[in-house]
């Protein structure tokens, strides 16, 4: 290459404009429909995974010893007791008590839920509860009479306050 030609292409990249292209969030750009004057992008597909093994890392807080909630420090994958939110892994807490509670309270009485017998629930429907009587419609907070069920909810009504994040 000459001086002329070398200085003839230092002249020409002075000249060259240059245009950054700031690609959104959940998108790329689509090779096959973008030429030099348009460019075109296309959203990211998420594959979504079929299996817990194929959930690539997780975040959230899981229960530690002594019931304390901790934020799960970096991405992992594979571990299985880590709820999404905080609040889910505080609810996590309020529903085994509550599972201990409601089976005291139903003193070895258990649902079957293949019969036509009445089994008194509490349920939830919109931001209260809701108590009913259910046949066949499994719900957890059951129980074998109208006032078993409603002394429970009178009893702890707090308690499934806080559980409702993984009851609805």
């Amino acid at each position: 290459m000459t001086l002329q030609n070398l200085k003839n292409k230092i002249e020409n990249q002075k000249n060259m404009k240059t245009l950054k292209i700031e690609i959104p969030n959940g998108f790329e750009i689509d090779k096959e429909n973008s030429t030099f004057e348009q460019i075109v992008f296309k959203e990211i597909k998420k594959q979504l995974p079929k299996t817990w093994k194929e959930l690539e890392e997780i975040q959230g807080y899981f229960v530690h010893t002594m019931a304390s909630i901790e934020k799960l420090r970096k991405d992992s994958k594979g571990l299985e007791n880590v709820f999404a939110t905080e609040e889910q892994a505080k609810a996590s807490i309020a529903l085994a008590q509550l599972s201990q509670l409601r089976d005291v309270y139903r003193n070895g009485w258990v649902p079957n839920w293949q019969d036509s017998e009445l089994k008194y629930i509490i349920d939830f429907f919109g931001s209260g509860f809701k108590k009913d009587c259910y046949t066949i419609t499994n719900v957890f907070f059951s129980f074998q009479d109208e006032e078993t069920r409603d002394l429970f909810l009178e009893n702890f009504k707090d308690l499934i306050e806080q559980a409702k994040p993984l009851m609805s």
